[in-house]
């Protein structure tokens, strides 16, 4: 006999999510089932995550229900209505302090799926609010049409440019890799290095060019942080090219240390990019910045300020793009399932 489908199942780990993409990268939202209280500090959530509750990233994140380039938010409902939400992100290697292309599309949701309304007045036009995550209150500001969600910029509170890095790589060529911070450290390293030219049809060329750049930073990068005192950890590497539009001013694509790469321009690699260009006076403050994708999407940037209570020259960004909801689902872990928690290939 069939058992039929609503008859009772028990599932020992469920989560329930919601999808979306910014430009074309993915974000899935975690909004029940995290097991984090409303009103948890993001960093005491993260810890809870890490600690305890880690088949939450890897139902949400990895295979057999997502892949390496998936990413997901443990959304943080407030205590009190009125009070702002909160997220943890989740990707394959961890849990990062800020992901661009998900705040775009965890705020996205929240006006999408009912769990925030546009005030009366921005039904078409604009409105702020806050959200609070692991690197701290991100100040945004959400544009409408018709009701609704359209695009959503994301401000943070600082990006700064570390330095040039010259490597030798494993075959004893030279690259000189730009590194900065947004969020999360990039090295920037001009995709003809590489040989290639940034698009899809060479993404797995693209990823496994990244690796002795990558190798060689993990063992020759000599840069101190001024903010922990150390030389960072940079798994990010980030292929940079002209862009093929006029309504670009630049390109890039990128890879991460667990293979996985971003199809949208990437959020906190636009804002660590722009550190970087106004660092060696090619950006100005309040001066446009357009960057395109991999898969030729663009984020409008712009660094709104000077950060000026900081332990680091760096600058405050503002990066805007739109997501798009693609559907919601039900995730669960049968427990007699071997790889029912996830893998990844």
């Amino acid at each position: 006999m069939i058992r039929r489908f609503d008859e009772p199942v028990v599932f020992d780990q469920t989560i329930s999510v919601i999808d979306s993409h910014t430009c074309g990268q993915p974000t899935r939202v975690v909004v029940e089932g995290s097991g984090i209280a409303p009103g948890t500090d993001p960093i005491a959530a993260r810890e809870i995550l890490a600690q305890s509750r880690d088949w939450v990233r890897r139902l949400a994140v990895f295979e057999p229900r997502g892949h390496r380039s998936m990413f997901g938010v443990a959304l943080i409902e407030p205590a009190n209505a009125g009070e702002p939400f909160g997220v943890v992100y989740m990707d394959a290697n961890g849990y990062p302090d800020m992901c661009g292309h998900a705040t775009i599309g965890a705020v996205t949701t929240l006006f999408e799926a009912g769990y925030l309304t546009p005030e009366p007045a921005d039904l078409t036009g604009a409105q702020t609010l806050t959200l609070h995550a692991p690197m701290g209150v991100l100040e945004l500001t959400a544009r409408f049409e018709a009701g609704r969600c359209v695009a959503v910029a994301f401000r943070t509170p600082l990006a700064y440019y570390l330095g040039s890095q010259e490597l030798r790589l494993a075959d004893g060529s030279l690259c000189t890799a730009e590194i900065a911070n947004g969020g999360q450290w990039y090295a920037y390293v001009p995709v003809e290095n590489a040989g290639l030219s940034i698009a899809p049809e060479n993404i797995d060329a693209l990823v496994g060019a990244a690796v002795p750049v990558r190798e060689a930073l993990a063992a020759q990068l000599s840069l101190v942080d001024p903010v922990t005192g150390v030389v960072p950890q940079v798994g990010n590497i980030v292929w940079t090219s002209a862009p093929d539009t006029e309504d670009a001013q630049a390109r890039n694509v990128p890879i991460s240390s667990a293979g996985s790469f971003d199809r949208s321009p990437c959020g906190t690699a636009t804002c660590a990019r722009m550190a970087t260009l106004a660092a060696k006076g090619e950006l100005a403050v309040g001066e446009a910045f357009v960057n395109q994708g991999l898969v030729g999407t663009l984020y409008q940037g712009e660094l709104v300020d000077a950060a000026r209570e900081t332990a680091v020259a760096g600058f405050i960004p503002q990066v805007e793009g739109s997501a798009w909801m693609t559907g919601r689902a039900t995730f669960w872990r049968d427990p007699h399932d071997p790889l029912g928690e996830g893998f990844l290939v």
